[in-house]
């Protein structure tokens, strides 16, 4: 599986995005995850404020393995976002019965109010 890192611009992820029924105008950071030259899983974040990163969208093509390619995809978000120097990521959901709500807890995120989870980037400063 390869990781592409890419932006709103790119025609892979709007596809994806509009086959979810979403579509995203705002400037993001994309992650594309090809499997043999298919795309099976993306994920973006936007700036949520000065501080903090928001993953915005993480849509996948299978359930095969789909807990092992969201931690994959999530976390190289991170590592993204730590590299912009934020000092944490969000990500809200519609309702507590989301089925990615265990993926996030299991990564460390936490709630912070009903429906936005806060994970904060620990550094040695």
């Amino acid at each position: 599986m390869e990781i592409i890192v890419t932006d709103e611009r790119d025609v892979r992820f709007i596809e994806m995005c509009a086959s979810f029924g979403c579509e995203v105008n705002d400037p993001q950071v994309v992650l594309l995850l090809n499997n043999f030259g298919k795309t099976v899983g993306c994920a973006s974040f936007k700036v949520y404020d000065a501080d903090l990163a928001e993953i915005t969208t993480l849509f996948l093509n299978s359930y095969d393995n789909r807990e092992k390619i969201s931690y994959k995809l999530i976390r190289q978000l991170e590592k993204i976002a730590i590299d912009y120097e934020f000092k944490g990521i969000v990500v809200s959901f519609d309702s507590r019965d989301d089925i990615l709500i265990d993926i996030f807890e299991k990564l460390d995120y936490r709630f912070v109010d009903d429906l936005l989870m806060k994970k904060e980037f620990n550094t040695l400063v």
